[in-house]
Order: C-alpha cells, then structure tokens, then sequence
C-alpha cells in the first residue's frame, strides 16, 4: 500500500516555537516511507524553524509543504538545494473582500480591547497582535515579540500558565464566535487554537484537511497524519474529523494520531514500523 506520513511541525516535530532538532532530522531521513508537512503558520516563520535547518542537518529529499493551516502548498526538493515551489494559494483577504475583511479585523482588535480580556502583568505585549498571513489571519493576545528570544520565552511561557489558569482563550474564541456568527455562517469562517498563544481565522476548506485529500489525489493509498492539535478547536482538528467520517469501505486509509511533543512522535512512529527501533 502507498503510504504517506504526514505531520505537523510546531509541537509535533519541533519544540513548541524552536527550531527543529537535528536528533529530528535524522530521524525523518531514516523514515521507511515518504513524509510531508502540514503547518499551522506561514512560510516566513517556518524558514528558520524548519526548512533552513532541515537542509543544514543534512536532509536531501523531496516532500510536500502545506503551510499557513494547509491553504498554500509548496513542493520542498532538497536534493540540490533548499528549493521551494508554490503550487497552490488561497487569499483570505480577497476572498472576504472589502467589506467583510474590515469588520474581520475590526471584531478582533474590539475584543482584545475589552476589559474582560486583557492580560495581567507581568506579561508583556511586544509586536503586532492581528497579523495577515495571506490564506489566514493570526491573532496573538501577547503579540509576535521582536525581543531577545530569553526574555519572549518567559513571557511565553507565562502566558500559557495564564491561559491554562483562567481558560482565556477558550473564553475568547466562545465571545469571537458570537460576534463573528454571520461569517462563519456565509462565508465558512473558522476560528481555531493556533499553537500555544494565539488563534487562527480561516476559511472552511482551507485548512489542513486539504492537505490528506490533495496526497490522495497525488496517489497516496494511506495518509497516517501525526498532530499534538486534534482537539476540538485544534487547527489539527480538520484532519481528525476528515479521518472519522472517512468511509469504513474505502480502499484509503486516512488516520489522525495525537502526539504530545516531538519526541512522542518519533516514539509513534516507530511504534507503527516507520522508523528503526
């Protein structure tokens, strides 16, 4: 059976917002069969997380990219350079157009104002909060710090012990829902977790879930995608859906599987006989 392994990057093959691990890299060369990627942020940020690195640790393979939660694919050939090729895009911007983008970003930047919502010292907003990512928006509550990484890591860390204690994004995607109804009704807007400080917007469709039905298509018989977000809300959770209404007759295979760090998914990989023991 053509088998295609698929994972996700940040939490699942790197450290939450750190660069890959060369242990990682060795890893995946040994894999037994192809690998590809589906990540929730855009190319610009998985530069120096994943492609730049993948090819200093030694990589020299090809694979397929689906960035920004799966709605821009790449074609990655290291075999004589890292060279990416963009097969496919899809804008948010202009798919919402003049009027409902506007409000989009208007709703999202009301409600980090409201009182009910805003963060306690000691944590710090550095950077933009409402970031446009082409196929997608990204709103982090904390900001995209340009601080030295010590000094971003802590407050990160601090936010995520905040987020935990006072259920605060779960609190603003349940408000975000509500004044956004009209478009997640009209026009398939999703909202999900992004990681672990922000939410992404994104359109229905557009989202991870493309990337198992565009290997399908490419001929894979079995997509076994690896994911720390198949939780409700996750930006993983398309995948999971996909893979529990798949068809029980289907001569595919489709399977979504919850790994808790990178670790855990060279650990289950290996498991499922991908990878030497």
């Amino acid at each position: 059976m053509n088998t295609a392994v698929l994972l996700d990057i940040d939490g699942t093959i790197t450290p939450p917002r750190q660069p890959i691990q060369e242990e990682m890299v060795r890893f995946l060369c040994r894999l037994s069969v192809p690998f590809h990627v589906a990540a929730g942020s855009h190319l610009p940020l998985l530069q120096e997380q994943f492609f730049r690195p993948l090819f200093d640790f030694g990589f020299r393979g090809a694979f397929d990219a689906f960035v920004s939660n799966g709605a821009v694919h790449y074609r990655a050939d290291y075999r004589e350079g890292p060279n990416l090729q963009l097969i496919s895009e899809f804008d948010l911007r202009d798919y919402l157009g003049e009027t409902d983008y506007p409000f989009l970003i208007q709703v999202l930047s009301e409600t980090l104002d409201l009182p009910e919502f805003q963060t306690h010292l000691p944590l710090k907003i550095a950077g933009e909060r409402i970031v446009y990512r082409g196929s997608m928006v990204n709103c982090s509550p904390i900001g995209r710090a340009q601080r030295e990484l010590d000094e971003a890591q802590r407050n990160r860390a601090m936010f995520v012990e905040f987020d935990l204690a006072h259920n605060y994004r779960a609190r603003v995607m349940a408000y975000l829902k509500s004044r956004l109804a009209r478009l997640i009704e009209e026009r398939g807007l999703t909202i999900t977790l992004g990681g672990q400080t922000s939410f992404d917007i994104g359109i229905l469709g557009q989202d991870k879930a493309k990337a198992v039905t565009t290997l399908i298509a490419s001929g894979a018989q079995r997509v076994v995608f690896l994911g720390d977000a198949l939780f409700e809300g996750g930006n993983d959770r398309p995948i999971g859906v996909l893979a529990e209404n798949w068809p029980k007759d289907s001569a595919v295979r489709v399977e979504a599987i919850q790994v808790e760090s990178w670790l855990d998914t060279m650990a289950k990989l290996r498991a499922m006989g991908f990878a030497p023991a």
